[in-house]
């Protein structure tokens, strides 16, 4: 789709619960799913997970929503500093109105869900922290929720760093790491209602140990007033594990959605 966010059309992928072509008046529960850094638009299509929940939706075992996928590969779901390219201001904008303007979606907060892996799963929170009571239910799969200061990205990897400085900028120029930093907009936040549900899952042997920010970042988030469960379980950061716990990331948001009160 064309988006004035963006230099060329932006690309998403859409997994249409089994029901989708027999009952056009129905209407879904969205799940928005952000990919991780190595990622695109077709990761859940290539992983075999969009055929995984397609079928558990079509054998009772999942609830039928509609997934929606947007391709933003190394962009960390963010706009960028120099304002060439605005994956935020797309996701946030003219991707969900194009799927709301449908018809096809369950509306407001309750219909909204939002997660990511790794770096989309940074995505999904910095997007929902910015915006709080938009998304209905918000959790991430061993979630790249790391600070950005400047003594943070020196114990980085070379590569991590570039790609968090080619979006955000640089510490020593023009920048928008502080602006962008999950840890820095909880700290400055305290919610008094809770504006959205939280869920965080991660794998215990993870190569970045991204289990244990997902532990720490869980109880800031419940101090901040966003209760938060997270569950810490054998695996990777691989898609070995990715594949099997996205099963189990769709039926957290599922039990949180709102479903057609019309049917």
């Amino acid at each position: 789709m064309p988006t004035p966010s963006l230099p060329a059309p932006a690309e998403y992928l859409l997994v249409k619960p089994p029901s989708w072509k027999d009952e056009p008046r129905r209407r879904y529960p969205v799940l928005y799913f952000l990919h991780d850094g190595y990622g695109d638009v077709r990761t859940l299509e290539r992983r075999g997970v969009a055929a995984d929940l397609v079928a558990r939706m079509r054998e009772g075992k999942l609830p039928e929503i509609l997934v929606v996928a947007p391709g933003a590969p190394g962009s960390w779901f963010s706009d960028t500093v120099d304002g060439t390219r605005r994956y935020e201001t797309f996701i946030t904008g003219d991707l969900v109105n194009k799927i709301e303007a449908t018809g096809r979606v369950v509306p407001g907060p309750g219909g909204r869900g939002i997660t990511g892996i790794s770096m989309g799963g940074y995505g999904a929170y910095k997007i929902a922290l910015k915006r709080p009571g938009f998304y209905g239910s918000v959790s991430a799969l061993s979630g790249a929720l790391i600070p950005f200061g400047p003594d943070d990205l020196q114990r980085y990897t070379p590569f991590a760093r570039w790609t968090i400085t080619r979006v955000f900028g640089k510490p020593n120029e023009r920048n928008t790491l502080a602006d962008n930093d999950v840890w820095e907009m909880l700290f400055h936040t305290r919610f008094e209602t809770p504006p959205f549900a939280s869920h965080l899952r991660a794998g215990t042997e993870d190569d970045y140990r991204l289990d244990r920010v997902a532990a720490q970042y869980a109880m800031t988030l419940n101090a901040h007033g966003v209760p938060t469960t997270v569950v810490l379980e054998p695996g990777r950061h691989d898609w070995s594990y990715w594949r099997r716990a996205m099963a189990s990331i769709a039926e957290w948001h599922a039990a949180h959605f709102a479903y057609d009160s019309q049917r």
